[in-house]
């Protein structure tokens, strides 16, 4: 099924846009990210044990585990750059100084915090909805990660609707709401979905924007989905999944080939065992050498015994045949004639 064509409409909206930005003279400028999971993450950065001793993404291996176009579909490509409604909706200050954390870290997509090894962005473009697709993933610490989506999650629940005054004094209407994210999707996970809609150049804009952040052990990956005329619902979940199978694949192989590589040193370490144990057996000890002469002192010993009563069998028989001898002779011999 064919989504909605409405590109005339978003060319229009994206020029006035455009133009609204390049009348801006002064920035009121502000910090960007989240201040409450900033000292987390001073906090165990300062305790290093804590970190990795070797990260699990490098830059080229954070590269391999970005979504490709093929992840998305045919309506999506890559994306010629930022759209302009970023600068001109989502830069701004706000009416309640609590939700002034959860706009800055939307608009500048510092949800993550600070990467501990790897990372890499790609960014795909939607022509039939007009929006755009942006996805970070890369290695970061897990315990820092975990604060900041249960800061993300408290900020959802508390700022529910507050109002965006924009660089040039305009005034937006701004709802966030939860977007659930499937309860398998990585170890930890938080979704939102924020909707800033007010007058831009006398039609009625609204813009809708969905972010998905989801943790896999030391790894994590962040999603923004946006356009001015409504976002693919699906979307934003499917990509969210599709991501994190890629990224959970490399970290099985990835593990798969250490163990390989554990398992290769094991068997050499067995053969040189054996070699000594080998080794050892050839060179005989002199407790050794005197047992071995022993059996043989007990063999001599037998054998002169064994030839001793040979000899006194002999001297016995001959004995014998000596008496038996006389006593024939003395039978044989006729009695003296009487006188």
């Amino acid at each position: 099924m064919r989504r909605p064509f409405r590109v005339l409409a978003r060319v229009m909206a994206l020029g006035m846009l455009a133009g609204a930005t390049a009348c801006v003279v002064d920035d009121p400028g502000h910090p960007r990210g989240f201040p409450e999971a900033a000292s987390v993450e001073e906090t165990t950065t300062s305790a290093s044990p804590t970190a990795p001793a070797t990260p699990a993404l490098t830059d080229a291996r954070a590269r391999s585990a970005l979504l490709r176009q093929d992840d998305l579909g045919d309506a999506w490509s890559g994306t010629k750059g930022a759209a302009t409604w970023r600068d001109g909706l989502l830069k701004g200050r706000t009416d309640r100084p609590e939700c002034q954390a959860l706009l800055d870290a939307v608009y500048a997509e510092d949800v993550l915090g600070e990467p501990r090894g790897g990372t890499a962005v790609t960014g795909f473009d939607d022509y039939e909805y007009g929006a755009q697709l942006r996805y970070q993933v890369g290695a970061y610490d897990k315990a820092d990660v975990d604060a900041r989506l249960r800061r993300l999650g408290q900020l959802v629940a508390s700022c529910e609707e507050f109002t965006i005054t924009g660089v040039q004094g305009r005034e937006y209407g701004a709802e966030v709401t939860p977007v659930d994210l499937p309860g398998d999707l990585g170890d930890a996970r938080q979704g939102l979905r924020l909707i800033v809609s007010g007058d831009l150049e006398g039609e009625e804009t609204a813009l809708t924007l969905d972010l998905a952040t989801v943790r896999v052990g030391d790894t994590a990956a962040l999603l923004t989905h946006g356009g001015l005329y409504g976002i693919d619902d699906t979307a934003t979940t499917e990509a969210a999944q599709a991501g994190i199978k890629r990224l959970q694949s490399l970290l099985k192989e990835q593990a798969a080939k250490k163990d390989k590589k554990k398992g290769e040193k094991e068997p050499k370490s067995e053969k040189d065992t054996g070699q000594r144990e080998k080794k050892n057996t050839k060179t005989r000890s002199p407790s050794d050498e005197n047992s071995a002469e022993n059996p043989a002192e007990e063999g001599a010993s037998d054998e002169q015994s064994t030839d001793a009563d040979e000899q006194g069998s002999s001297d016995e028989a001959r004995g014998r045949s000596a008496a038996r001898t006389e006593a024939l002779a003395a039978s044989a011999t006729p009695p003296p004639a009487s006188a």
